[in-house]
C-alpha cells in the first residue's frame, strides 16, 4: 500500500450490513476502486456522542472519526482547528498515508477537517442545502447562525480544488452565494448501478400500481401523491399504491388514509431491503415521487435502470436528464394533485417505452468523471 497514491473519502454517510443510509455513495466509491488502482480509504465522521466504532463493509474498512462540536448543528465548527489536529492525528494512528485525493462528501464536517491536508481536494454537494442552512433544531439559532455558516462554509469551498454537485440545480443554488468563487466545478450525476438494477420479467399486475419509496418528510410530499390517488378513486378508477419509508410525515398519511376509506388502495411498508428494491421497480407500473427540494434523487434513476417510466416535480435535479420529448408526461408542478392524478392517468391509459439511458450507468458516469478529472492531472 505504501507506493499506491491514497483515495481519501470522507463523508457522514456510509452503509453498514445493518443499515442502507448511503449507498450512493458506496457505490460511487466501489467503482472507482472497480477502476483504479488506489488505496481507497473511507473515512465516516459521527459525533463524539456516538459509539459507532470502526467495521467493515463489503471490502471497505470504514474508519470512525468523532467529531467534537456542540450537539444540535449549533455553530458547527466552532471547534474545527482542535478537530483537525485530531484528524492528523487520527491518520497517524490507522496508518493512512501517502494522500492524493480527498474527496468529501457535503460540506460540513468533511470539507472543513481536510483544509490543511496536502492534496487536491474534492467537495460533493448532494443536497439543495448546500451550505445547510437549514440544519438544526432551534429556529432562533439557525438565524444566528446563518452568516456564521455562509462565512465559514463558503471559505472551505473557495480553498477547496474542485466542487462537484449531482446535478447542474445543485451547483445553480451555490452560485446564488455571491462570495462564492470556486476554483472548478463539476456535475456528477449519481449512477445507478446496473448490476442492481435491471429489467426483469414479472407477472403483469391486475391493478395498476405505483410504487413511491422516500423518507417520509415534508419535501417528500406523499400526501400529494395519496390526494392524487383519492381523485382518481373517486372516479372509480382502480388503483394500488405502495408507499415505502417511514418518518416524520408518515402519521400524518396514515391518517389520511384512514380517514378517507383508502386503505385498499393504498398500503404502507416500513421498509425493505436495498437488494430488494430492484424486484420492486419491476413490480410496479409507475413510480411516482412528487418531492419539491431534490438535488437529483437516486430512486428515479433506480426505477429507470428498470425502464420503468416514473413522475417528478418541474425543476428539480432529475428533470435534467429526461428526454424532452417526455418531459410534458413526466413533471408535474409542485403541491399540485389534480395535474398529479392527470399524469398518472395518462400513464394508466398509455403504455410507454422508458428505455434506459446508459451515459448514467455509474459505470460510464464514473469513468467520464476519472478521465476528466482525476487522471488528467
Amino acid at each position: 500500500m505504501r507506493n499506491k497514491k491514497t483515495y481519501l473519502v470522507i463523508t457522514p454517510f456510509f452503509p453498514s450490513d445493518n443499515c442502507f443510509i448511503g449507498n450512493y455513495i458506496f457505490d460511487q466509491v466501489n467503482e472507482i476502486r472497480n477502476q483504479t488502482n488506489f488505496n481507497i480509504e473511507i473515512i465516516k465522521v459521527v459525533s463524539a456522542f456516538s459509539f459507532e466504532k470502526d467495521y467493515e463493509f463489503k471490502g471497505f474498512k470504514v474508519r470512525v472519526f468523532k467529531l467534537i462540536d456542540i450537539p444540535f448543528f449549533i455553530f458547527p465548527g466552532l471547534f474545527n482547528r482542535l478537530n483537525k489536529i485530531r484528524f492528523k492525528s487520527f491518520f497517524y494512528r490507522k496508518n493512512i498515508e501517502n494522500i492524493k485525493y480527498s474527496h468529501s462528501h457535503v460540506s460540513y464536517p468533511a470539507a472543513y477537517l481536510v483544509e490543511d491536508l496536502n492534496c487536491k481536494k474534492i467537495v460533493q454537494h448532494h443536497g439543495l442545502d448546500v451550505l445547510q442552512l437549514l440544519n438544526g433544531r432551534s429556529d432562533f439559532l439557525k438565524k444566528l447562525q446563518k452568516n456564521y455558516l455562509k462565512k465559514n462554509t463558503l471559505k472551505q469551498l473557495n480553498k477547496s480544488d474542485l466542487n462537484i454537485g449531482v446535478s447542474r440545480l445543485v451547483l445553480q443554488k451555490l452560485s446564488e452565494f455571491i462570495t462564492y468563487h470556486p476554483k472548478e466545478e463539476y456535475v456528477l450525476y449519481n449512477g445507478v448501478d446496473t448490476t442492481k438494477f435491471y429489467p426483469e420479467k414479472i407477472n403483469e399486475n391486475n391493478v395498476f400500481t405505483i410504487g413511491c419509496v422516500a423518507n417520509f418528510w415534508h419535501t417528500k410530499d406523499q400526501i400529494t401523491l395519496i390526494k392524487s390517488v383519492k381523485i382518481l378513486h373517486e372516479k372509480g378508477i382502480k388503483i394500488l399504491l405502495k408507499l415505502i419509508g417511514t418518518g416524520p410525515t408518515l402519521k400524518m398519511c396514515k391518517d389520511f388514509v384512514s380517514e378517507n376509506n383508502l386503505s385498499q388502495n393504498i398500503v404502507f411498508v416500513k421498509e425493505i431491503k436495498h437488494e430488494e428494491l430492484n424486484s420492486f421497480f419491476n413490480q410496479i407500473n409507475l413510480f411516482v415521487l412528487p418531492s419539491y427540494y431534490e438535488a437529483l434523487g437516486c430512486v428515479y434513476l433506480e426505477s429507470w435502470a428498470t425502464n420503468t417510466c416514473f413522475v417528478a416535480v418541474k425543476r428539480q435535479g432529475i428533470s435534467e436528464l429526461i428526454p424532452s420529448e417526455l418531459k410534458d408526461k413526466m413533471l408535474v408542478s409542485p403541491w399540485n394533485e389534480i395535474e398529479l392524478s392527470e399524469k398518472i392517468l395518462y400513464f394508466i391509459n398509455n403504455k410507454i417505452e422508458f428505455k434506459f439511458n446508459t451515459s448514467f450507468d455509474i459505470k460510464n458516469t464514473i469513468t467520464h468523471f476519472l478521465k476528466n478529472k482525476i487522471f488528467h492531472d
